[in-house]
């Protein structure tokens, strides 16, 4: 991209680590004109060039403030970055209501209201692209990780819904579909309290965010998902769907589309169970 006056507005909310991170430093380096945003209190930028504000994506109200002050300053928005969120880690069992409400308010009705606050703005431009960070565990279920599992299908869904809604107005929906990625998220994972009461479930659960964890890390680097979102912006006719995968993920989702159900659910389970003399 050339010139800073033709530079596209990009917001990212989550900017302050991981994915989010890596996407705010590769679009500075394409001199984008970035705009990142951290929950608590502004962040160090992750590059030259990046402008970071505060926000949190659970509150309307510092989400109105943050567009105002990114319109204000750069007097539009072209690509919205919707990256924060979590992952709550526990069985469905020990997952209580109200932890479900934590994940889903983060990851999914963050960027529900996010969207609200910057899509008139687009509409008024008669442009804009979006793009959701969504995640592989959208179409395949991860066991204790139910909670996090259920929130990116629901933003699946949703993200589906408002591709066809916003075509009229010039906006395009992106999906980016993450898998094993070596960021934040994973120190960042937080195990529920009834979880981490459970006697039923703890040999199994540890096992499987054991084996997460050691995946993700020996994922690749956050910058991988960064050049497909660069890709997706940049792309005269984006794709609904930006997978990032490694060759054993694609083949998880080759496989699902030709197995029976129980079938493909039994290979997935077996990845994530202890030696049957640990279980309990």
């Amino acid at each position: 991209m050339s010139g800073s006056a033709k530079a596209k507005v990009v917001l990212i909310t989550g900017a302050s680590a991981g994915i989010g991170a890596a996407v705010a430093k590769r679009l500075a380096g394409a001199r984008y004109n970035v705009f990142g945003t951290s929950r608590n209190a502004v962040a160090p930028p992750p590059a030259p060039g990046v402008r970071m504000l505060v926000m949190d994506v659970r509150d309307q109200g510092a989400i109105a403030a943050c567009v105002a002050s990114v319109i204000e300053s750069a007097g539009r928005i072209d690509v919205l970055v919707n990256n924060a969120g979590y992952g709550i880690a526990a069985s469905v069992e020990d997952t209580l209501a109200a932890d479900m409400q934590n994940q889903l308010d983060t990851n999914l009705l963050g960027p529900l209201r996010v969207c609200q606050a910057v899509l008139p703005h687009m509409r008024a431009q008669g442009s804009g692209r979006i793009i959701q960070i969504s995640s592989l565990a959208a179409r395949i279920a991860i066991p204790f990780q139910g909670a996090y599992s259920a929130s990116k299908s629901a933003l699946k869904g949703m993200t589906e819904a408002m591709s066809m809604e916003l075509k009229p107005f010039g906006i395009d929906v992106v999906m980016v579909e993450p898998g094993d990625t070596k960021s934040n998220f994973t120190a960042a994972r937080v195990w529920t309290q009834s979880a981490t009461a459970s006697e039923v479930y703890r040999a199994r659960a540890r096992h499987a965010i054991k084996v997460m964890e050691v995946a993700e890390q020996a994922g690749p680097p956050a910058d991988k998902v960064a050049r497909i979102v660069e890709r997706a912006i940049s792309a005269p006719r984006p794709k609904l769907r930006y997978v990032s995968a490694s060759a054993m993920e694609s083949m998880a989702l080759s496989l699902q589309k030709i197995l029976p159900s129980r079938m493909f659910e039994r290979l997935i389970a077996s990845n994530y169970e202890p030696p049957k003399s640990k279980a309990t």
